[in-house]
């Protein structure tokens, strides 16, 4: 069984601002069978709830970098998916496992329009119904969990570190392009989808955009799409 595992190409999942290693639970049932599913997972949520949240984008990198280290099979090929800040320490992270000669064969990027795009004013200190109410118009959380004040006290501590992670000022955006190809998929009522094609600047290799119906969490309608992707996308890079 474990030779049959560890034979698998891998799939890395990298979670949204408050999402942690569950948030693509229907995506990994979907995939497992196939592949070898890693979900990397920062502190102060999930399994790691007894860590303090990281406070910069270079440190959660960094802590995601040794994540996919310590689980990589070497021997195996390798496609990394994020969504929304997944996708934005995605970028970054294909670009460091490149420089280790160990890349990725395809990078899957959702719900994010690529570097130097979007201008959103913070947020991460907002008092907490202006908070909630502009995390909801980025899509951010969904109505049923709205209506739950309990829900929103057990989420707020984490999509405020989130937040206030990517926004950190030291947070520069990198002028790097990966050789990595791209696949990009944005909703088409999120705010940026019309710039998806900007993925195109910052890869040497190929890059495919898709807009599909939805909003920034237009993910949970489409894990079945998401999962035909995927597996399309490591099908052809393994048959090369």
């Amino acid at each position: 069984m474990n030779n049959e595992r560890s034979s698998k190409p891998q799939i890395f999942l990298l979670h949204y601002a408050g999402g942690d290693r569950n948030s693509f639970r229907p995506l990994i049932e979907e995939l497992q069978s196939q592949f070898q599913i890693e979900t990397p997972e920062l502190p102060g949520r999930g399994d790691r709830m007894s860590e303090p949240p990281l406070k910069d984008k270079q440190e959660a990198i960094a802590d995601v970098l040794k994540q996919i280290k310590r689980t990589r099979k070497k021997d195996v090929p390798y496609l990394i998916y994020g969504h929304s800040m997944g996708a934005i320490l995605g970028f970054e992270i294909c670009h460091a496992m490149e420089k280790e000669n160990d890349a990725p064969v395809y990078f899957v990027a959702t719900g994010y329009p690529g570097p130097g795009i979007k201008d959103t004013p913070p947020i991460a200190d907002l008092p907490k119904t202006e908070f909630f109410a502009e995390v909801r118009k980025l899509g951010g959380i969904s109505d049923e969990v709205m209506q739950y004040e309990e829900l929103l006290d057990f989420f707020e501590p984490l999509l405020r570190g989130d937040f206030g992670l990517l926004e950190n000022k030291n947070n520069q955006t990198p002028n790097i392009k990966i050789q990595t190809s791209i696949y990009a998929v944005m909703g088409k009522s999120e705010k940026y989808a019309l710039n998806i094609r900007n993925w195109a600047n910052y890869t040497e290799a190929t890059c495919e955009c898709q807009i599909v119906n939805g909003n920034h969490f237009f993910i949970n309608q489409n894990f079945n799409y998401l999962s035909q992707v995927i597996r399309n996308l490591m099908n052809a890079a393994m048959a090369k």
